[in-house]
């Protein structure tokens, strides 16, 4: 939607109303402007980028991301070691650890913290822990060796597991917090982390104090409050007004301007993963084989690329990007080419084209930073070969609903993972055991599930490369989803600001952060 200038300002008023009235203890605090709210405040419950980058300021992991970068660091664990057979971990944990309400870290919460995630019969346990399965799903059981020693136990080798153990729902989490309640920290989070939570104000912000107490290095900054303004437009010039110091995710056709601001820092940074198209294999026409073989040949990626990414990224047709472990060299690919597109159509019995139900979000992702644009092209791409797309745009909460439901046609989509893995791409996007989740083609097939699950117990690279690349040559002859684009991250910043950076596993790094006076 395009807005007027008065339209965006009014907005603009509106949103940032709120800090007209800021006291003054409140110079140190760091405004973040993000484009949707959380829906959980559980790290074991986060769904998206919205849910974690809380998580990751409030609660550590055993590991951590070493900076800017993907090699792995100590966190709440000083030291492993892995036994022989690749089935059991083994974990020196950091002393003097103390949870936000001076609770001892100990060996005992990294139990809790696990178990509440396998053991259905576990009275802290939740559906709504959707993502240990794709990531920790083979554990068998934690062994508390003493206070600061912790041995985890597999049924399959684990090569992926320290990225695992670095994001988001292998975070430890208080057990007084969730003791015999699943959602005990859906809306009052409890970690160890460089930041305490303070309140939450549904979608309008969230706050944060500084942990003075953390064991790692401690912020700078006093506060952080991530105040939640959905227009791109508004959050734009809020940040250039410097009214909020960052927000991440700018939409792609902004940033080239943006960089011409020498008030603002705007950063982009390489994300392993993928823009898309999902198409629900399960409905209707899309039953067939042709007619997304169809759809592959109908969008023109060149234009998409150009014009909704602006060049930013690099055009993929499929999960994994060049250089990455998985990413396949000999993939089936699908030219622009309408008039076999339409060819495709007639052959499957659909000579005059077909209806269909095109999902979408307004709200910049990761993955799609200016879906409007993107949808718009797609749309007319399947016009022209005779597919009528009727849009529906749908808010961040009901998105995430109606895909896991397979409530859609096809819907814009992708995914950038945060372990850096192709185990954390590839595998919970397009297993099986993951319908319903996050496999929104609901896509099925035992032969590819058969290579994920070997890729996922093998410590060989090599062999680990071959099983993933095949697996992925499968999914794209089957037409399972559209690969656009391979996406970058982007981060817009106040030039007052230092020391903000966001890493390839989309965590947006505070502790060493300055504001200016």
């Amino acid at each position: 939607m395009l807005l007027s200038r008065s339209a965006v300002a009014g907005l603009f008023v509106a949103a940032i109303a709120a800090f007209s009235a800021a006291p003054a203890a409140w110079a140190q605090t760091l405004v973040y402007g993000r484009g949707a709210d959380s829906l959980s405040l559980d790290p074991a419950m986060a769904t998206s980028s919205e849910d974690f980058k809380v998580a990751d300021w409030v609660f550590d992991g055993l590991v951590r991301f070493d900076g800017p970068t993907t090699k792995i660091a100590p966190a709440l664990a000083e030291s492993w070691e892995r036994s022989e057979d690749g089935l059991t971990w083994t974990f020196k944990l950091r002393n003097g650890v103390k949870f936000h309400d001076g609770t001892p870290f100990t060996a005992e919460a990294v139990k809790v913290s696990f178990e509440r995630q396998f053991i259905k019969e576990n009275p802290s346990y939740s559906p709504r822990f959707v993502r240990w399965g794709g990531k920790l799903g083979a554990m068998k059981s934690v062994e508390v060796v003493d206070d600061h020693t912790v041995k985890l136990h597999f049924s399959l080798p684990q090569p992926a597991l320290l990225y695992n153990l670095a994001i988001y729902p292998a975070y430890i989490v208080n057990p007084k917090s969730i003791a015999g309640k699943p959602d005990g920290l859906v809306e009052r989070p409890v970690g160890t982390g460089p930041f305490k939570f303070v309140r939450w104000e549904k979608n309008n912000l969230i706050e944060l104090v500084r942990n003075d107490e953390y064991w790692g290095e401690v912020p700078k900054v006093e506060r952080v409050v991530l105040r939640v303004i959905p227009e791109n437009d508004v959050r734009l010039l809020a940040l250039q007004k410097g009214e909020i110091h960052l927000t991440d995710d700018v939409p792609f056709n902004r940033i080239n301007d943006l960089k011409a601001d020498k008030s603002l820092d705007i950063q982009t940074i390489g994300a392993v993963g993928f823009s898309g198209i999902w198409l629900n294999v399960e409905k209707g026409p899309l039953k067939d084989i042709r007619v997304r073989k169809a759809i592959q040949k109908a969008i023109n990626r060149e234009r998409v690329y150009k014009v909704s990414f602006f060049g930013l990224g690099e055009i993929g047709q499929q999960a994994m990007p060049p250089g990455e472990l998985g990413h396949s060299k000999d993939l089936p690919k699908y030219d622009y080419d309408p008039k076999g597109a339409k060819a495709l159509l007639a052959e499957a019995g659909y000579p005059d084209g077909f209806e269909l139900q095109f999902m979408s979000f307004a709200n910049p992702r990761p993955y799609f930073p200016s879906p409007t644009d993107g949808v718009a092209i797609i749309q007319a791409d399947l016009k022209a070969v005779g597919i009528k797309a009727t849009v529906s745009m749908a808010t961040w909460a009901d998105w995430i609903t109606r895909r896991r439901a397979g409530d859609f046609g096809i819907t814009v989509g992708g995914w950038t993972a945060s372990t850096v893995d192709p185990e954390g791409v590839i595998y919970p996007t397009f297993h099986s055991q993951f319908i319903g989740e996050d496999n929104a083609s609901r896509f099925k097939n035992p032969k590819v599930d058969a290579l994920l699950d070997k890729a996922r117990s093998t410590y060989d690279d090599a062999e680990r490369q071959k099983l993933y690349a095949e697996a992925m040559n499968i999914i794209a002859d089957e037409a399972a989803a559209v690969f656009l684009v391979h996406p970058v991250y982007s981060l817009g910043v106040r030039s007052e600001v230092k020391g903000v950076y966001r890493n390839p596993a989309n965590q947006v790094y505070l502790n060493s952060a300055t504001l200016a006076k």
